[in-house]
């Protein structure tokens, strides 16, 4: 492995990757500020230099605003969560919601007040670290809509989202849903100094937009068929490039899941390749987009190794030496100025403690943080699991217990 530091709006440091970065989900569990302090601290140590935060989804809107204030006096509590695994369902229902699952009867809130936030990126600094905030758009909107039914073409009320899974609930996209998204973007901006602002683009089911005659139209005006269920992901790259446009205004960039190039380049923007099975990474190279590899090989949410010896989780998931020996330039050697850097991906749908969360991250994250800062200079695995005991302790004296090595 080769690599070259790619052109980045980050802080320049020594690292072999510019972007060195873990994702905090806060939606699906909050989190509170001292444990986020607390992973700053661990990232500092590590050479880690972004830090991720999923604000908003379907069961949990986090980000406090001014102009919208029932995101979080309504969008930031749901009724109950799901326990254990969600129940199978047809993929003809993608409304997790269903009759198999099992709930804990709990209700479950949390946010961050904008001046908390703005204390949080300050204090970031001061370790190194740049917070990229994520508002998900335009789809995982449900606790949105619970908060503003109006942000639905058809102003349905709609409850904040108690299970897992794609809810078919997404944002209207016309002048309204426009509106609102500049609204919210514009308050991030004002509270986060991240040169890149995420608005997530993932999982965003059309079904309500074929359905809707407002979406119809929007599609007919930009010259597509609005009977093909595939035209819709150009209105999707449609959106995205208004807010990509929006973003600049700011002097800000668009970072996005890798949906946001389906329906063709949105504009200026970054891709997050998440999704193996469309071959993302490849596929932005060639349109010449930058991206930043998130792969399920670091989607440390899924167990270490086989789910069936650990604790619950989503699935099976990466060992240490098979995170450890992960290439973000592998499949895109010939254009390695293009891969800014990799990150690790911590979803909370199964984390619903920071004990737990911390057990997922460690000594995963050790590993991501070797790739992004030494690259092809890293040790050989034998001297890194070596010297790796020593580098566990100093993350527990922070408060940091991951997976006892014992267990690997």
């Amino acid at each position: 492995m080769t690599t070259s530091t790619p052109a980045t709006l980050l802080p320049k440091d020594d690292g072999a990757f510019a972007y060195r970065g873990v994702m905090l989900d806060v939606a699906r569990h909050f989190v509170p500020l001292a444990e986020i302090r607390r992973l700053l601290d661990g990232m500092q140590l590590l050479k880690l230099n972004v830090l991720h935060i999923h604000l908003t989804d379907d069961q949990g809107w986090r980000f406090e605003s001014l102009k919208w204030p029932k995101l979080t006096t309504v969008g930031g509590t749901r009724s109950q969560t799901v326990v254990g695994l969600p129940g199978n369902y047809g993929s003809e229902d993608l409304h997790p919601e269903n009759y198999k699952n099992v709930y804990d009867g709990k209700p479950h809130s949390g946010f961050y007040t904008q001046a908390e936030l703005r204390e949080l990126v300050a204090h970031a600094k001061t370790k190194g670290v740049t917070i990229v905030p994520e508002i998900d758009m335009p789809g995982h909107m449900r606790a949105a809509r619970a908060a503003y039914p109006e942000l639905g073409y058809d102003g349905v009320q709609w409850g904040v989202g108690t299970g897992w899974g794609v809810y078919r609930e997404v944002l209207r996209v016309d002048e309204p849903g426009l509106q609102f998204c500049r609204d919210i973007l514009g308050e991030v901006c004002d509270v986060f100094d991240s040169p890149y602002i995420h608005i997530g683009g993932d999982e965003c089911p059309k079904i309500e937009w074929i359905d809707s005659h407002v979406a119809n139209k929007q599609v007919k005006e930009l010259g597509l068929d609005e009977k093909n269920i595939e035209e819709y992901d150009k209105l999707q790259r449609w959106f995205t490039a208004q807010m990509a446009t929006f973003l600049a205004s700011r002097g800000r960039k668009l970072l996005g899941w890798d949906e946001i190039i389906d329906g063709g380049v949105p504009g200026d923007c970054v891709v997050m390749a998440w999704r193996s099975w469309t071959k993302p990474a490849e596929r932005a190279v060639k349109l010449n987009v930058p991206i930043v590899q998130a792969p399920t090989t670091l989607y440390f949410d899924h167990a270490h190794g086989a789910a069936a010896n650990e604790p619950l989780s989503i699935g099976d998931g990466a060992t240490l030496q098979e995170a450890y020996e992960y290439d973000p330039l592998a499949g895109v050697e010939d254009k390695p100025e293009l891969v800014l850097g990799l990150q690790a991906q911590l979803w909370s749908e199964y984390i619903p403690t920071t004990e737990h969360l911390w057990y997922m991250a460690f000594p995963r994250l050790i590993a991501v943080a070797d790739i992004g800062y030494y690259g092809a200079k890293r040790a050989p695995w034998a001297e890194f699991r070596a010297g790796l005991e020593e580098r566990v302790k100093a993350l527990a004296a922070l408060g940091l217990v991951g997976r006892p090595l014992d267990k690997e």
